[in-house]
């Protein structure tokens, strides 16, 4: 069988979609040696990303890739419904599509992609409008060609069907993305001091981490806000808080907070950070704090979890389904967050890392999009 795999969101580092596509591909490409598979790669700029394609191509992979520019594609698959995909890398049974744009496919070929979460639709003011646009467009083609959905959590799906009561349910399936084996407890070797040198870090300062986007939907205003009154507390004053993510969408508020807090010297922004590098900084963190509004599935806190650091979430959406309760609070109520995250500090709470790491899997989850190809084919 030909699967064919839109990877252009691998030209995007730093981003969600980008390790998801990525972990993806690898382990289908490690556990399944029987099907063909054709990685479709776009990108106008040379990204360092690139070497994902040799690694790609070791595994087998055969990779079709191209300097079209993303605002083509979206003007020929998006906006026109021209162009199929499969005229750039042949004919294909499948073809698995992961971003926010469903690209026309020729006769007879499956459908597949992957819906991550529905905050666009739940939460249109946490995005562009041309990102609302896209992604409604995309589930608008997958409903009508029937194409078998992906989701990251019984949470979206559950929010799939709420919102698009059209859908069909048969053709939605839940798996989990995985936690990267180097997510583990107890790191200590003689790279950490090099790892923190490298972001500006203490080696020795206390801190609180949050890893992910600069955007409205993350609250990290709020989260610096609650932030401001824990050092308030001799207990807790000599702690910083360390941001480790891309600056996004409406980023300007969460700077402007922290001038207004006379906060500069307190939070520290260290940008995207390598995966090899971000165990040392859950390790050596005291909490990690992921207080979003919502999300589809959310991995930063079970990527902490895996290394034995302690978990702050809203208790919203999939953080439900995959985090336990303790480690849950209600992101509308500052105080009691405030009261929360000083519970989590002074305590010890027993974390079982290893069975975090066995049920999110990449592993598992590249047999159940096998699992998913061939029903579809069927």
């Amino acid at each position: 069988m030909k699967i064919g795999i839109d990877i252009t969101t691998l030209a995007y580092q730093g981003f969600g979609v980008t390790n998801y596509t990525y972990n993806m591909v690898k382990n289908l490409l490690t556990i399944d040696k029987t099907n063909g598979y054709h990685l479709f790669y776009s990108s106008f700029h040379k990204s360092k990303n690139f070497s994902y394609l040799e690694e790609f191509k070791n595994l087998g992979a055969t990779i079709h890739e191209y300097r079209i520019p993303l605002s083509v594609l979206r003007f020929f698959w998006g906006k026109l419904n021209f162009f199929p995909v499969e005229w750039l890398t042949g004919k294909m049974d499948v073809f698995y599509f992961s971003d926010f744009l469903r690209p026309p496919l020729l006769p007879g070929t499956k459908g597949m992609t992957t819906v991550h979460d529905l905050v666009w639709k739940i939460y249109p003011q946490f995005h562009e409008d041309w990102i609302v646009t896209a992604h409604a467009t995309k589930l608008e083609k997958t409903i009508k060609y029937k194409d078998a959905v992906l989701v990251d959590s019984l949470s979206t799906k559950n929010d799939l069907i709420k919102y698009f009561p059209k859908i069909n349910k048969e053709k939605i399936q839940v798996a989990y993305p995985g936690i990267g084996s180097q997510f583990r407890s107890k790191i200590k070797d003689q790279r950490s001091k090099i790892v923190f040198k490298k972001y500006g870090i203490d080696v020795d300062s206390k801190f609180l981490l949050y890893v992910g986007a600069i955007e409205p939907r993350k609250n990290l205003t709020l989260t610096i806000e609650v932030f401001s009154e824990l050092i308030k507390d001799n207990v807790f004053s000599d702690f910083k808080f360390i941001i480790a993510g891309r600056a996004g969408w409406r980023k300007e508020e969460v700077f402007q907070m922290i001038k207004r807090l006379r906060l500069e010297d307190r939070v520290k922004f260290i940008g995207f950070v390598d995966d090899e590098d971000l165990p040392y900084l859950y390790n050596a963190a005291s909490l990690t704090v992921y207080l979003s509004t919502y999300e589809g599935f959310g991995l930063p806190p079970l990527e902490s979890l895996a290394c034995g650091t302690k978990v702050i979430a809203g208790d919203n959406s999939s953080m439900r389904e995959t985090m336990n309760k303790e480690f849950l609070v209600d992101v509308n109520d500052k105080n009691k967050i405030l009261e929360k995250m000083k519970y989590l500090l002074k305590n010890e709470i027993k974390i079982d890392s290893e069975m975090v790491r066995k049920r999110f899997n990449w592993q598992e989850s590249a047999k159940k999009f096998l699992k998913i190809v061939t029903d579809s084919t069927d």
